[in-house]
């Protein structure tokens, strides 16, 4: 039975919205009140109880209120941040771990600064690995400059003094001289070029080619190349073959050598030959030799320089080079008999070239002749005269 005087809705329905209960509801609960009898608001009891509210909790409150969907996203956003800051301090470097070794922050403190001397020294370990490599690869550069610019200074250099000879026949001994003087430098440099563009520097056997009249790419020339194998030592060769332009004859101008001058390296002389070649017209030949020699402990270059002028069916002048290098060489008495007596090995390349760069090639053909016919004779009578010499010594050690 429902009795009028129990108190209002100390239950609420079912169907109470969730919605919490703001200002205006409270103005419509006390109509309520008013209208259905409800007791004073003021009991000390009532109050007591429910905290100054009007009415009590209803069974709505004892539900869980859901969440908006705003707020949801907002805090499963929050997880995934989490997680994801949880899974980078987890891949981390451990080292920063280290920091929280120790009670104080002193010991804190300890580790950052011992951790920044590590890194500092690491640092400039590899700049000085660096710097030290920089220097290097620039040292080297700094190298390869230098001989490429020595090169090009050294090529200038003989480019520039390119020997200009006289024009006129009558140019004194003097003049001749210094011009070949000049010239023996630039001889010198090519020895190794030339022994190696012949082929006998790789020759350790005798061997001789006769002197031929050769027209190529590098212009017209005569060449002849030889070598001998000497039981002698190098000195005595050298010596030979430095006074062999005097050996044997007088000095004079009566005489084939009309001057001849010696110093410490070098020697000069002044000679005039007359040549008959068969079906020929006679023709004098006037050369101005200079010879220099280079010591050195592999071996000694003698170079031998000589202005040549042929006067006779034609005028022509050519300059004759010689090359001579001689090698210690020891002799073996018997095949696989270690050791021996000690000679040496003479390599010889003479190359005639005309001074005249616009020289007629048919003049030169028409003088070939003459010219094989004078460097023969001119060669017989420095063989025979080295050979004298050598005997000698041999003769004086015994």
């Amino acid at each position: 039975m429902y009795d009028p005087n129990d108190s209002v809705s100390t239950r609420s329905p079912t169907h109470t919205s969730p919605v919490e209960y703001d200002n205006s509801s409270e103005s419509d609960s006390e109509l309520l009140l008013s209208l259905f009898g409800h007791p004073d608001t003021n009991s000390p009891t009532d109050v007591s109880d429910r905290g100054g509210r009007p009415f009590p909790y209803t069974r709505s409150k004892t539900r869980w209120r859901k969440r908006p969907n705003d707020e949801l996203k907002y805090l499963r956003a929050q997880v995934v941040e989490l997680e994801d800051l949880v899974g980078s301090l987890s891949r981390s470097d451990r080292r920063p771990k280290l920091l929280c070794i120790g009670d104080s922050g002193e010991n804190q403190a300890e580790v950052l600064q011992k951790l920044s001397e590590e890194s500092h020294k690491k640092k400039m370990e590899a700049a000085w690995a660096e710097n030290r490599k920089l220097k290097a690869m620039v040292a080297s550069n700094f190298q390869v400059a230098k001989s490429l610019q020595a090169a090009l200074d050294e090529n200038m250099r003989l480019r520039a003094r390119k020997v200009c000879w006289p024009s006129s026949a009558a140019a004194s001994d003097e003049l001749v001289f210094a011009l070949l003087d000049e010239e023996k430098e630039l001889q010198y440099a090519a020895t190794d070029k030339v022994l190696d563009e012949s082929g006998i520097a790789r020759i350790y056997h005798p061997y001789f080619s006769e002197p031929v009249l050769q027209i190529g790419a590098g212009g017209i020339y005569f060449e002849h190349n030889d070598v001998r194998v000497l039981p002698f030592p190098v000195s005595d060769v050298v010596r030979a073959l430095r006074h062999s332009l005097r050996h044997g004859s007088r000095v004079g101008p009566a005489q084939h050598c009309r001057k001849f001058l010696m110093q410490d390296s070098f020697s000069q002389a002044v000679t005039v030959d007359n040549v008959e070649v068969p079906g020929t017209l006679p023709a004098e030949v006037k050369g101005r030799h200079l010879l220099w020699s280079v010591v050195k402990p592999d071996r000694t270059v003698i170079n031998w320089s000589s202005f040549n002028e042929y006067d006779g069916a034609k005028h022509i002048r050519l300059l004759k080079r010689l090359w001579f290098s001689v090698e210690p060489l020891v002799l073996q008495t018997r095949p696989g008999q270690p050791g021996g007596p000690q000679g040496c090995i003479l390599r010889t390349i003479v190359r005639f070239t005309p001074v005249d760069p616009e020289i007629n090639l048919r003049d030169i053909e028409d003088m070939a002749d003459v010219i094989i016919s004078g460097y023969k004779r001119d060669s017989v009578r420095v063989v025979m005269a080295v050979r004298e010499q050598l005997a000698a010594l041999a003769a004086s050690r015994r």
